[in-house]
């Protein structure tokens, strides 16, 4: 038989084996997937309503006819998740930890250059074979083993959400106080990011569920199934509000100290030597950290990615708004000291609150706008950034009952109990080593067995249809893959023993500092040698090839062979189909 077009809407099942023996051409179809050799993308034609712990509508991957998010939505996505309070005050906690200023920029640019990397090669699994990260994760984790990383991003995310609805209940409850008349220059020494649920409990809680509800209310009206419009005109609508707004932001603070911030830049270094090298690393990896979870969530999205082109020209630019974003803040906290607004201290340095300086010496107008803009902004980066991934998540835990929205709903919950904004308000130090650099490191073990595993072992490729099958291709041993677990283990104990107490030597303090470099490698390297050593020769032997040049399957070959390309829509509409027979 020869092989059928995307277009075939009722192909003639039969197994992956007999497909083998009957020749590659016919292996495209027959195990259920099409690719679009221009777009670099696969499609899965095939349901598995028979696999209800790893299938459901939500994830299944992408049909092609769906794919339509250009590099435009993406720019807007990392622009609305950038163009925050936490990265305009992050360079100041630079300069806080005892950096001069253009250091602090070069590694806030550095930093994310760095996670930038494995935020490609994660996001080009998504494009090219259109499903979410818990489902891509199978490959590297087994179909089971998968839920150990993605309940660590879950949890993750879900401490950054209560980070930032922590600065929206901020900039609501000084809306309420300038409302309100109350004096804020009185109210100023008390006033500290920290300090509004304790003053202010009711304004602040009450927010806390406004900001619930409203994004229950955009998720339900956004399934997976349907491509999530809402989120894709959310990134669109609120990018030009945020940039808008921070650039009067900015102008506003500069004309307030006559355009002289030379109180940040004559700040001098205080460091040398060892320390002052522990401080660089411990920078350079609060960046990468900073990032490091959509370094595993970027697929999420990118499933509805045009194509590789569209994904990645859109991601490209981030590190650079990182940095302006930095600049920004920085350049803004010195023109506040020449305002005498603030003192450039360590101290204050940690402390820099620009939602409250708005507050107190802005034009109530001017105040009342910039406030809402910056709940617009954090709330767009905690829809992106921290809520969606979680969902996928949570409902890949038990995939026959809960769906993505169930697990957003469940992921709420647990975002109110983890509470990390503490680490956020309570000082810098707090932030990066209690905060950042721990779970930099958690994420850097990941996202080593994630990267060594797509783009060094598989080189990109892998037996699409095998992710949604309990005995499939990625079942390992009793659906756990024994060379990531071991690998993401070795990695943070070894980056952990300096935080852990272990050891205090200068050089595990080096680890810790350098903690998702350290994982990352550490793990990557230590699962490579297990996968190429142990278990590809006794778990996957129908896998061919080495390091250095990767490993291969028949299967894999014939699913990236050209098949005839047809219109979009035959098998895309076929899946559209079928997912809606299984909501």
């Amino acid at each position: 038989m020869g092989s059928r077009s995307p277009d075939d809407t009722n192909p003639t099942p039969i197994s992956s084996e007999q497909a083998i023996r009957e020749g590659s051409s016919q292996l495209t179809q027959t195990t259920g997937t099409a690719f679009y050799k221009k777009r670099g993308q696969i499609e899965l034609t095939e349901t598995f309503p028979q696999e209800s712990y790893l299938w459901n509508p939500d994830f299944h991957s992408t049909p092609i006819a769906k794919r339509t998010w250009g590099a435009g939505t993406f720019f807007a996505i990392w622009l609305g998740m950038v163009v925050i309070i936490p990265t305009w005050t992050l360079s100041a906690v630079g300069m806080g930890l005892g950096l001069n200023w253009s250091t602090a920029l070069i590694l806030m640019f550095l930093g994310n250059l760095i996670v930038l990397i494995p935020t490609l090669v994660q996001s080009h699994g998504g494009a090219r074979y259109g499903m979410a990260e818990p489902q891509l994760t199978r490959t590297r984790w087994g179909i089971y083993g998968a839920q150990v990383p993605s309940w660590i991003r879950a949890i993750i995310s879900m401490g950054w959400w209560g980070v930032e609805s922590f600065i929206i209940a901020e900039a609501a409850g000084y809306i309420y106080l300038l409302s309100s008349g109350a004096n804020l220059s009185a109210l100023g020494s008390t006033l500290t990011p920290g300090s509004l649920p304790q003053h202010f409990p009711v304004v602040f809680w009450t927010t806390f569920a406004l900001v619930i509800v409203a994004q229950l209310l955009l998720f339900w009206k956004s399934p997976p199934i349907e491509a999530q419009p809402a989120l894709k005109w959310l990134a669109r609508l609120a990018a030009p509000v945020m940039i808008v707004g921070f650039a009067v932001m900015f102008y506003y603070f500069l004309s307030a100290g006559n355009f002289n911030f030379t109180p940040i830049t004559s700040y001098k270094s205080t460091l040398t030597g060892t320390a002052y090298w522990l401080a660089i690393i411990a920078f350079l990896n609060s960046n990468v950290a900073y990032w490091a979870t959509m370094a595993v969530s970027m697929p999420d999205y990118t499933r509805y990615a045009k194509s590789q082109f569209s994904q990645t020209f859109g991601q490209i630019p981030m590190p650079l708004m990182m940095m302006v974003v930095g600049a920004m803040g920085l350049l803004g906290a010195g023109a506040a000291a020449s305002a005498g607004w603030i003192h450039i201290n360590t101290a204050s340095l940690f402390g820099y609150d620009p939602v409250g300086l708005i507050a107190l010496h802005f034009p109530t107008l001017l105040a009342y706008a910039l406030l809402v803009v910056i709940i617009i902004a954090t709330f767009t980066v905690n829809v992106f950034a921290n809520s969606v991934a979680p969902g996928y998540d949570i409902a890949n835990t038990y995939a026959k009952k809960l769906t993505w929205f169930r697990g957003i709903l469940i992921g709420v919950v647990f975002s109110l109990a983890v509470g990390a904004y503490s680490a956020y308000s309570s000082g810098g130090y707090a932030y990066v080593f209690g905060w950042l650099l721990a779970y930099g490191a958690l994420l850097g073990g990941v996202e080593g067995v994630i990267f060594f595993d797509y783009a060094v072992l598989r080189r990109f490729r892998f037996e699409l249809r095998d992710v949604f099958l309990t005995r499939g291709k990625f079942r390992y041993i009793g659906g756990v893959n024994p060379a990531a677990i071991i690998g993401f283990l070795v990695g943070i104990v070894i980056t952990y023993l300096n935080h852990w107490g272990i050891t205090s030597a200068t050089w595990s303090q080096f680890l810790y500092n350098n903690s998702w470099v350290t994982a990352f490698l550490v793990s990557g390297v230590v699962y490579t040698i297990l996968m190429a050593a142990w278990v590809i020769p006794s778990y996957q032997p129908h896998l061919k090839g080495n390091i250095i040049k990767g490993y291969t399957s028949l299967e894999v070959e014939a699913q990236f062979s050209e098949s005839p390309q047809g219109e979009l829509g035959g098998a895309g509409a076929q899946i559209g189909q079928e997912q809606r027979r299984h909501p």
